[in-house]
């Protein structure tokens, strides 16, 4: 059950962490674009746990109405969880991947 709960947590747990580190970095004396790619990377944070939430709400309330008997609700629920799998992949396989190359602007920065 805490396996099931921990996927559930996991992107808020990442976007917390990322909201702290780019936070810190952000005190640092950089430069001003570095700045502004800080900003625009923890107001993607933002829209990225908006959009996380609001799947995950679909999938909760879905998934209340198939338990009470409405089956439809499981396309929903199949929506609601393959577009928070979708967005965890992307935050952890992208996102993460690239976080420094956006914020230097340097192509060469990018993990594999």
């Amino acid at each position: 059950m805490k396996r099931i709960v921990n996927w559930f947590i996991e992107p808020y747990i990442i976007i917390t962490r990322e909201w702290k580190l780019l936070s810190a970095r952000n005190k640092e004396p950089i430069l001003a674009s570095e700045i502004r790619r800080i900003k625009e990377l923890q107001f993607f944070n933002i829209m990225l746990a908006t959009v996380y939430t609001f799947f995950f709400y679909m999938f909760v309330s879905d998934l209340v109405m198939l338990i009470r008997g409405n089956w439809i609700a499981l396309l929903g629920v199949v929506f609601g969880f393959l577009m928070m799998v979708l967005l965890k992949r992307i935050q952890v396989l992208r996102y993460l991947k690239r976080r420094e190359a956006y914020i230097k602007n340097d192509e060469t920065l990018i993990e594999k």
